[in-house]
């Protein structure tokens, strides 16, 4: 492939924790930048990086471009499998930004040998694992039988879940529940309801005057002490986001997200060192000799050196900034043949970030094997700081 707190008060901590988050836009007001996934697939037309389907992870707000940051090609390559819908999205405590042992997700559905309603995340080179489970959270609602769905959720600054739930349930420890409550997992055991549907409805109507119901609770992040939320209606503002406790204000409005006005699903705001180099191909299964789209995304002008392979495997990279591991097999020919012709994998992102072109699969042998079976994966690393993206995996039909 050849590739050329004391004494300040709260508003001003936001203030200064959207700044540190690369806030302003050209809007005229602070904006987050936020990681979200949407409840159905978003169409080319109304996305500046083409169709989005709802089981991918995508880089929005602040007023700057719209950029994928996980799509099906990365969950094969990491998780072993491609959820049909993310249906909430967070970050683990403690963790290296941007790295694969950051990300906590839970599924629409039972699919890939876990369930709706466990929280996951991933075991860096080995696959998907089980961080809370559906039974830990039911038992803690004292409902151990029942079947639940996580629909949303976040961690605090000391590990916390706060989550939502995608159905009601009545009879638990906290009497009967909504799909418009915020719980929070305290500990084994136990569980507390932080806001009630009525309370989040309170203030939604608050921040926009509307009397329309929210509907579900369907994305919450913590952030600062806060709690934020995206909600399923109305249509006007379930692609926005609004504060859930404090003063009632709309954070962003879907009007400012840039994807047409979808319905947000899971959400997190990106944290400093989160939104790294990143790239996309057009599909995560192909046969050899097929002809695909590649999609680099980083900073203007910046240098990316392409890295092929067939088999997958793990090499540890954690003292660099990225993904923190390559997810390649560092004896695969492929890779040995790519690094011996050093600098014909080299990649050039224009001033806007952005470098897109063909790409044709080997047509021979090149393929290895991988969590999918057999297939190629590609990784990118920056080199100017060496940050490393995520892996993308294509599966050989």
């Amino acid at each position: 492939m050849h590739m050329t707190h004391g004494g300040v008060s709260r508003p001003i901590v936001r203030a200064l924790g959207l700044l540190a988050l690369g806030a302003g836009s050209s809007f005229g007001q602070l904006q987050p930048r936020l990681v979200v996934s949407t409840t159905s697939n978003v169409s080319a037309a109304d996305s500046a990086i083409g169709e989005i389907d709802d089981g991918s992870l995508t880089h929005v707000g602040d007023g700057a471009p719209i950029r994928p940051m996980f799509g099906a090609g990365h969950w094969l390559a990491v998780a072993g499998f491609v959820p049909g819908d993310i249906d909430a999205f967070g970050r683990r405590v403690g963790s290296s930004p941007g790295s694969a042992e950051s990300i906590a997700f839970s599924l629409l559905s039972n699919e890939g040998g876990f369930l709706d309603g466990d929280i996951l995340g991933l075991d860096p080179g080995a696959g998907t694992i089980v961080l809370i489970s559906e039974f830990e959270i039911a038992l803690a609602l004292g409902m151990a039988d029942a079947s639940i769905d996580v629909d949303a959720l976040s961690f605090d600054n000391v590990g916390r879940l706060y989550f939502s739930l995608q159905a009601d349930l009545n009879g638990t420890l906290l009497g009967d529940l909504t799909d418009g409550d915020i719980l929070r997992l305290d500990g084994p055991g136990t569980c507390s309801l932080i806001a009630s549907e009525a309370q989040v409805q309170a203030q939604f109507s608050a921040a926009t005057g509307l009397s329309d119901s929210i509907g579900d609770v369907q994305g919450i992040d913590w952030f600062g002490g806060e709690v934020w939320v995206a909600t399923q209606s109305p249509s006007s503002h379930d692609g926005g986001v609004f504060r859930a406790l404090g003063t009632p204000e709309i954070i962003i409005e879907e009007s400012q997200v840039g994807l047409g006005g979808a319905e947000l699903d899971a959400l997190s705001v990106v944290r400093p060192g989160e939104e790294i180099v990143s790239f996309t191909l057009s599909a995560a299964a192909a046969d050899p000799g097929d002809t695909l789209q590649v999609e680099a995304f980083g900073a203007p002008g910046e240098l990316l050196f392409v890295l092929p392979a067939g088999a997958a495997g793990y090499v540890d990279f954690s003292m660099h900034p990225g993904f923190a591991g390559f997810y390649l097999d560092p004896l695969d020919p492929w890779l040995q043949s790519v690094l011996a012709a050093i600098p014909g994998h080299l990649v050039v992102l224009d001033g806007a970030g952005r470098y897109s072109s063909s790409w044709s699969l080997p047509s021979g042998m090149a393929f290895g094997p991988g969590l999918d079976g057999d297939g190629w994966s590609v990784q990118v690393l920056a080199l100017a700081n060496r940050e490393l993206s995520a892996p993308w995996r294509i599966s050989r039909l």
